[in-house]
């Protein structure tokens, strides 16, 4: 075992001590007032905290992790397309949802913020992961000014409020989310900026900032596919519970409603044209087109035989996702040892999910802390329970859970909020082993996480096609190998900024109605290997081989061989 695993046995035991001793404190009915950082302290705190999110996120963030996935990839390809010719890689103008690779995954909103930043400042691994990054530091803003919002009259608002923005800081799935550029990985900031706008409104009961909050949900919508489970079960039950609280009026609600449909609006028209079988629109300004396939066995799953033992599995694995970690999840999005909010932290996150479902649900008693406590706390329970629900009906995996672990690390906080309000010197102890455990993953991460990760991000291979392209131009047959590669086209189109009319005009796929389109060429490029390499036809040929490739192949002594870690451009 690793010193990590020891760690996390150790720190589990502390927090289930800590949290007993809380538990057996508030039964005795020893709880005292409690002293508080004073908002001046609480600043100068919350701001090293931001220059901690801000390393973390920032820190090596072209070289960890090293390489380049195949989803950064078409993000940043169809980024460039339209930025660069205004189309997208399909040959569509402005479409409201990109195809990418035929059944969708890659959501618009990133895709279109990338046009942006492309058009400004041009591409680029560190320009394309910029986005993510600098989303990701502010979430931990937003989380944190929402902690001070939901505790504002209860006992150690400050210090609960930096307890939640120090462990978002250092969290290992919001680290790892950060520092790549996935569609889903700015949803946690979607989220949270639709969230606080929506706690300002309950505050102060303005049907304008509902209003705003509306639209912010509704930008969500274009953020990731799992939105449009979560968000409207989010919002119906948020909305049901403000009504009942009398904190958000029937005029606030009709007008916040309209706002979310007008900006959904041009999304649900392709969703009709998707599902309702209305047909395409297709102009010069703006698109709204048919996928080429649907998204169904690859995320959801199938209603047969196998179903019971699929949703048993499901729950397993949304459990295992709040506590110890579910070590199926891809490494593009979990580390192991740490699991997505350190192993050790769920005793303590426990007792919050108890604490939050009394205090939603529960009766009022007099020395609550008033509405907006209560519709905190439920905002951030109804994400969790969106969450399960999707998790019901889903292949389990990480990234459709993203909107799962923030409200997660809010039950942590409302947990720390009971063992600093019955046993407070014992919260030191739990703010010690998470500092201790954000130290250790670290350490790890940028050390370690590239060469745990090489299947993922396949360091080396694009700067070699690229290389490749240099070398072959248009008029040279440019080769492929495809060991230890996924769709390596897709790095081959965005390394080398590739001209989208040549690309669809001249691709051939794998399979053209498969889920995920896979080319086998385009151009000159084709993504495989022949028989002979630098002989007879080939002769002129440009050549990417792997490692191994290069171990199995006996050379012409004439050629050129250049090295880029792991990949290898041979030529004549």
């Amino acid at each position: 075992m690793r010193i990590i695993d020891y760690y996390n046995y150790i720190a589990t035991a502390v927090y289930i001590l800590v949290g007993v001793a809380a538990v057996v404190a508030f039964y005795k009915g020893k709880k005292t007032k409690r002293a508080d950082f004073s908002d001046r302290t609480a600043m100068i705190l919350f701001a090293l905290i931001m220059v901690l999110a801000s390393f973390l996120r920032l820190y090596k963030l072209g070289e960890v992790p090293l390489g380049l996935q195949q989803d950064e990839a078409s993000i940043g390809y169809d980024a460039y397309t339209l930025a660069t010719y205004g189309i997208d890689r399909n040959g569509y103008h402005w479409p409201v949802y990109p195809i990418t690779w035929g059944c969708g995954g890659g959501s618009p909103l990133l895709i279109y913020i990338n046009v942006i930043t492309i058009s400004l400042f041009g591409t680029g691994i560190v320009k394309l992961r910029l986005i993510p990054a600098v989303l990701g530091i502010i979430t931990v803003a937003l989380f944190y000014w929402s902690l001070r919002l939901i505790f504002e009259n209860r006992t150690g608002r400050n210090i609960l409020s930096l307890l939640g923005a120090l462990f978002l800081a250092v969290c290992p799935w919001h680290i790892i989310l950060s520092r790549w550029s996935l569609d889903c990985n700015i949803m946690p900031f979607n989220m949270m900026a639709a969230l606080l706008l929506y706690l300002y409104a309950a505050k102060k009961k303005s049907t304008l900032l509902y209003c705003l909050s509306a639209a912010a949900f509704a930008v969500c919508m274009y953020s990731y596919g799992a939105a449009t489970i979560i968000v409207p079960l989010f919002l119906l039950m948020i909305c049901i519970y403000s009504v009942r609280e009398k904190v958000l009026t029937i005029r606030a609600l009709i007008a916040s409603f309209v706002t979310f449909m007008v900006v959904f609006a041009p999304l649900l028209l392709f969703y009709g044209v998707n599902y309702l079988g209305l047909p395409e629109i297709v102009t010069p300004y703006v698109c709204f087109n048919r996928f080429t396939a649907a998204r169904t066995g690859e995320a959801f799953l199938a209603f047969d035989a196998s179903l019971p033992g699929k949703l048993f599995n499901n729950i397993r694995s949304l459990f295992l996702a709040l506590s110890i970690g579910d070590s199926s999840y891809t490494m593009a999005h979990y580390y192991d040892g740490y699991a997505c909010l350190f192993e050790f932290t769920f005793p303590i996150t426990a007792i919050g999910l108890i604490l939050c479902i009394r205090d939603v649900f529960g009766k009022k008693n007099a020395d609550e802390a008033g509405s907006l406590y209560r519709i905190g706390s439920a905002a951030y329970l109804f994400f969790i329970i969106g969450s399960a629900v999707l998790e019901l009906v889903i292949v389990p995996d990480v990234s459709r859970l993203v909107m799962l672990f923030i409200p997660a690390i809010f039950l942590f906080v409302r947990g720390a909020a009971f063992v600093y309000e019955n046993v407070g010197k014992l919260l030191v102890v739990v703010v010690a082993f998470l500092l201790v455990g954000g130290v250790s993953f670290s350490k790890d991460y940028f050390t370690d996480y590239s060469r745990w990760a090489v299947s993922i991000y396949m360091p080396g291979y694009g700067d070699a096609i690229k290389r490749a392209y240099e070398v072959a131009g248009d008029e040279r047959t440019v080769y492929s190998t495809y060991d230890g590669l996924s769709s390596p086209f897709m790095l081959a189109l965005y390394y080398n900024e590739y001209d989208p009319y040549k690309f669809f005009q001249t691709v051939v796929y794998k399979d053209e109605k498969a889920e995920f389109r896979i080319a086998e060429s385009f151009g000159n490029f084709i993504f495989k290997l022949p028989e002979e390499i630098l002989a007879g036809e080939n002769e002129d040929a440009v050549f990417v081989l792997s490692s191994g490739d290069i171990g199995n192949i006996e050379l012409p002594e004439d050629c050129k061989v250049e090295d880029f870690g792991g990949y290898w451009v041979v030529y004549k």
